[in-house]
């Protein structure tokens, strides 16, 4: 493959993953979809949500007064061909209820620290999309904790 191929698809798939956050932390629902194939999987807390509607009931239970800003880092990209790639990076997710509208909220610790697991396809129109992501939780807050070992 050619390395300036190789470079703009490794840097496409790196704007994704930071474009996701951003989007996100956001509540840009429409933004986030834009990103994802439209058969993309979502894996996370042992539930698959598929496609744009199951990434999107995802988002829509999202709490709405939440402030959540995440940071990632870490990112490594492999760039499999032209049309496919994949990559991990680590985020942290610091979060606080009831704030969203009202900044600048508290600060807390971070509520999780989780892998990115990704794949990546390119569509011959819409450039580099995210295909499917795996959340793994790798820490988690007392009270995140405590709700992940209840589920």
């Amino acid at each position: 493959m050619d390395t300036l191929i190789q470079i703009q698809a490794e840097r496409a798939c790196e704007r994704l993953i930071l474009r996701f956050a951003r989007l996100l932390d956001a509540y840009d629902y429409e933004g986030v979809l834009r990103l994802w194939t439209d058969d993309g999987v979502m894996s996370a807390l042992g539930r698959d949500h598929t496609g744009h509607p199951g990434l999107r009931d995802w988002m829509n239970r999202r709490e709405k007064d939440l402030i959540c800003r995440h940071f990632v880092s870490n990112i490594m990209i492999d760039v499999i061909d032209e049309n496919r790639a994949v990559g991990n990076s680590y985020a942290s997710a610091y979060r606080i209820r009831g704030w969203r509208g009202r900044e600048p909220g508290p600060m807390n610790a971070p509520s999780y620290v989780v892998e990115y697991a990704d794949s990546f396809r390119r569509d011959s129109e819409r450039g580099w999309l995210i295909a499917r992501r795996e959340v793994i939780v790798a820490m988690a807050g007392v009270e995140q904790r405590q709700a992940l070992l209840t589920r």
